[in-house]
């Protein structure tokens, strides 16, 4: 299984499913919803920051990304697969990494990070259900 083969894996299994389901629920677009990830990783980033320093680079990262989520909501993002898979193998030594030593805090910025390069990728959001079927009834309600 190559590289390529893990990342589209790893996105169409784990990722995509809740992006797309996010995205309708809150009807935004997958750009918005990319943008909105990298703005609660900033956050938390933030949030564990220890030293004035790390506060600082954390705080002004937190306020690129406001002003990015709020500017740039639904213009199109990229994503790069190597950083993807980069994100990945840092999820699993920080996993293996808590379940060794219990220490769990920053974990969840991979998590986050891959939910928000996984959103980038996605190109068409499907209607959801409840549009489908209010779509059906009105055409049948036409038809009569």
């Amino acid at each position: 299984m190559s590289m390529v083969d893990i990342d589209v894996w790893v996105g169409k299994t784990l990722f995509v499913p809740p992006i797309v389901k996010l995205c309708q629920l809150t009807r935004q677009s997958q750009y918005a919803i990319s943008r909105l990830f990298w703005f609660i990783t900033a956050l938390d980033q933030l949030r564990i920051a220890t030293s004035l320093t790390s506060q600082i680079i954390a705080g002004l990262f937190s306020l690129f990304m406001m002003v990015t989520a709020s500017l740039r909501a639904d213009i199109p993002a990229f994503s790069m697969r190597w950083f993807r898979l980069v994100a990945l193998v840092f999820l699993l030594l920080d996993v293996f990494s808590g379940v060794v030593s219990g220490e769990w805090k920053g974990v969840e910025i991979w998590v986050l990070v891959l939910f928000a390069e996984y959103a980038a990728t996605i190109t068409h959001i499907p209607p959801s259900e409840r549009k489908r079927e209010s779509r059906a009834t009105r055409t049948s309600e036409a038809r009569r």
